[in-house]
């Protein structure tokens, strides 16, 4: 799921569902959709780290105090959170860098083995010391972990329709 394609497009389909509801400007969507890949340029740097982390949400804090553009604040800021839970569904994050080098990860899924007879509902999730620690489970996967990100962007888009639909 790491892949450039798909930190800009996961997001950006999602919006593009709530976008007429919620009236989000479509050019908007298009054009904030860097945001979704923005993270990543810390590859040059230390990735997974440096723009990996709780702080990269001070980008859009500081565009919303500089040009009060609630849109293009909630654009930005789901653009970024979402590249941050996609990867945390995929073998995880420095959530808290440079005060911690711990990998926060979550690997949640449903998942069919014959030794479990039937399906089973997977959920790990907490820190490690290293991304190499972090492994996928040897069974058959239903949902993967990758997908049960996706869910998560969905519901959190979900959850703002109905609370914007209740103003």
């Amino acid at each position: 799921m790491s892949y450039v394609f798909s930190h800009a497009f996961i997001p950006l389909s999602i919006l593009f569902i709530f976008s007429q509801r919620l009236n989000l400007n479509q050019r908007y969507i298009i054009y904030l959709s860097f945001f979704g890949i923005f993270p990543d340029f810390d590859a040059i740097f230390h990735h997974r780290y440096t723009f990996h982390n709780i702080f990269i949400l001070i980008i859009p804090v500081l565009i919303f105090i500089f040009f009060k553009n609630k849109q293009i604040y909630g654009m930005i800021t789901y653009y970024l959170s979402s590249h941050l839970i996609l990867d945390m569904f995929n073998g995880g994050i420095g959530a808290f860098y440079p005060f911690s080098t711990k990998i926060a990860f979550i690997n949640a899924g449903i998942i069919h083995s014959n030794s479990l007879h039937g399906m089973t509902f997977l959920l790990n999730y907490g820190f490690v010391d290293n991304f190499a620690k972090i492994t996928e489970s040897s069974y058959n996967g239903i949902i993967s972990s990758e997908n049960s990100g996706i869910i998560v962007l969905l519901s959190i888009m979900i959850l703002v329709f109905i609370v914007y639909d209740w103003k």
